[in-house]
């Protein structure tokens, strides 16, 4: 026996989405099936909060899909000119010669950093891999993304697997304070650094140029700085004998004593030919 078929005018079918529900469907049958398609139940779904650890300052759970690799299609083909076309991983990446050529001194932060997926190291814990777009939506008021460690491509030859670039959360003000602490101690370095003052004597010079000479010398040596000190003859000057150039000696290691400085290693050379002396004073 055939099965039992509502068979619809074709006027109505024709008007079926321009009349209401109700004066559309006419058939007993038809109507029962679509209220209960309408109806129905949808399925529930199960919520699972994300429950960060307790090293853990955000969630960054069920947001960041792993990345697969391989270059997104470019809407223009890359110029025979370009040396990275070739490159063998995504272009996003910022390895450390992209930082070099950037023209900056220093790795990009917060949305300079192109690199698709990250490793983040927030409040000590590094957590990753996860999508840089998603880590920058998290950001508080006052936090930074710092990029630390670039992205290290894998070695075909080696064999070792590429390292994703490692970037760190910062509060900007406590990252502020510690660079100008840095900059003030590297400035102090710099000008605790001894200086090195290269002069040059001769064992045949007069008294009053040597007494200027000395007192300059002792200048320096006041000042903490070193001094290298050659003492040789003057090419075509008069022949010195030996307790002159010894007396010229005897004068230059008495103002190291008044200055109280020191030499810093043993003099190279003999008196009358080329000897050379190397100083450090101390700094008043």
């Amino acid at each position: 026996m055939a099965a039992t078929r509502c068979v619809c005018d074709s006027a109505r079918f024709a008007s079926f989405f321009s009349r209401p529900l109700s004066s559309t469907i006419s058939c007993q049958a038809s109507r029962q099936s679509l209220l209960q398609h309408v109806s129905a139940t949808p399925p529930s779904y199960s919520i699972f909060p994300c429950r960060p650890s307790p090293r853990q300052l955000r969630c960054y759970a069920g947001t960041s899909r792993p990345y697969k690799g391989g270059k997104k299609p470019s809407a223009s083909p890359p110029s025979d000119e370009d040396p990275d076309k070739d490159r063998g991983y995504d272009r996003r990446f910022t390895t450390q010669r992209d930082i070099e050529r950037s023209g900056r001194d220093r790795p990009p932060w917060d949305h300079e950093i192109t690199d698709p997926q990250i490793m983040v190291i927030d409040n000590g814990s590094a957590e990753g891999p996860l999508a840089t777009r998603y880590v920058l939506t998290k950001l508080e008021e006052g936090e930074s993304l710092r990029m630390v460690t670039p992205y290290v491509p894998a070695n075909g030859e080696t064999g070792a697997p590429a390292k994703l670039a490692v970037c760190k959360i910062v509060n900007k003000r406590d990252e502020y304070e510690r660079q100008k602490q840095l900059k003030e101690r590297k400035k102090t370095a710099v000008a605790a650094k001894a200086k090195t003052k290269e002069m040059e004597l001769t064992w045949a010079i007069g008294g009053h140029d040597l007494a200027t000479k000395l007192r300059q010398m002792g200048g320096f040596l006041g000042k903490g700085m070193k001094v290298e000190l050659m003492i040789g003859k003057k090419k075509g000057g008069r022949a010195v004998e030996m307790d002159e150039a010894k007396d010229v000696l005897k004068k230059v290691q008495e103002e190291i004593e008044a200055q109280g400085a020191r030499e810093t290693k043993k003099a190279e050379g003999q008196v009358g030919g080329t000897m050379r002396l190397y100083l450090e004073g101390i700094k008043r």
